[in-house]
């Protein structure tokens, strides 16, 4: 099947094809990740920025803070908050880091070829351009996906750092001060990065109408075979040959079986000989 001249029928049998892309592990850590930041973001912001940073009106920031009884019950409601983030994100991946990370880091994260070129055509097309030419073949992540998986990994670890140091700064010593005057520009900055990934992230996975098979398979952990076959064409042939090779095993199975089953039917067929009491 070609990718640009799909027939009506061949979509129509792509369509009734369901593929499992996400499991209920990174389902419930991507939603838990969705919900710390929506705790973490407005109560950071109303902490960090005031008259010195007027990036977000005052009004909000002196919600903010009398919601929490003040700046000082803030801040630690916020440190409390990010402590069971990192404490959550680290434990999952230090846990099933050999089982887990390393195999969807290697078939997920790792950018080939064909990644640095869709990052070179795609966002072209999003402005109107380069409509004609066709995107390379894609993995279970396309490469603007892929990039962004590593600023959210840096990120996350600057933010987590920075984080830490902040909260426990009384316990670092007086030649270390330094530490603390640079966490909280790098944690602010940090920030800013990943949620403008996010706010991309968003608008690439929830808003545009191609992709939007993309934000419900983060509730169902399921796509269906022609969005596969379209925008993730390596790890769709990847997963028909897996099942082909299931099924050729299953085949294979079932064919060593039958002529041990053969020798018994005469035992039960009309007509056949029997032992034993009647």
């Amino acid at each position: 099947m070609s990718h640009q001249k799909l027939t009506l029928e061949e979509r129509e049998a792509l369509r009734q094809q369901t593929l499992v892309k996400h499991y209920t592990a990174n389902i419930l850590t991507h939603w838990f990740n969705v919900a710390m930041w929506l705790l973490l973001l407005p109560t950071g912001l109303a902490i960090l920025l005031g008259k010195a940073y007027p990036f977000v009106p005052e009004a909000w920031n002196e919600l903010v803070r009398s919601t929490f009884g003040g700046l000082a019950p803030l801040i630690k409601w916020h440190a409390i908050w990010g402590q069971v983030w990192l404490f959550v994100l680290f434990f999952n991946v230090f846990v099933g880091f050999r089982k887990y990370f390393i195999p969807f880091a290697a078939t997920r994260m790792f950018m080939d070829r064909d990644d640095w070129r869709w990052l070179m055509i795609r966002p072209l097309q999003m402005f109107g351009l380069m409509k004609d030419k066709e995107l390379p073949p894609q993995d279970a992540y396309n490469g603007g996906q892929k990039l962004y998986s590593y600023l959210v990994v840096v990120g996350t670890l600057a933010i987590g750092v920075t984080g830490m140091i902040m909260t426990y700064s009384e316990l670092i010593p007086t030649p270390l001060q330094w530490l603390i005057q640079w966490s909280m520009p790098i944690h602010f900055l940090s920030v800013g990065l990943v949620f403008a990934g996010v706010i991309i992230h968003v608008y690439m996975g929830a808003i545009m109408p191609e992709e939007r098979q993309a934000f419900f398979s983060m509730f169902s952990g399921k796509v269906n075979g022609l969005y596969a076959y379209l925008h993730h064409r390596k790890w769709y042939e990847r997963k028909m040959a897996e099942k082909a090779a299931w099924e050729d095993h299953y085949r294979r199975q079932l064919d060593r079986e039958q002529p041990a089953e053969a020798e018994e039917e005469p035992q039960w067929l009309p007509g056949a000989a029997t032992t034993g009491d009647d």
